[in-house]
């Protein structure tokens, strides 16, 4: 290693920019729990029962997706907007 190091130079504000991005990951930890409990296993009879949840997981899926692949591909902007900066000596 030399005795002389590059650092990536990262403002401020790509780093709030991550943060801001983990914090609306991190809104859906509660939320995924229902789905975590829609597929425990255990298997109702009631067929209007099983529809009505099969729907509002697959709502909850949906909208998680779509939020999900948003928060990615900005995420993969600040990321590569970070890369792209000049080295400070």
């Amino acid at each position: 290693m030399s005795k002389e190091q590059n650092l990536k130079a990262v403002p401020y504000q790509d780093i709030l920019d991550v943060r801001s991005e983990l914090i609306k990951l991190r809104s859906w930890q509660k939320s995924l729990v229902y789905l975590d409990e829609f597929f425990d296993g255990k298997v109702t009879r009631n067929k209007k029962d099983m529809r009505m949840r099969y729907y509002s997981c697959q709502q909850l899926y949906q909208v998680f997706s779509g939020d999900f692949e948003g928060v990615l591909k900005e995420s993969e902007e600040i990321v590569a907007r970070m890369v792209q900066r000049g080295k400070i000596k």
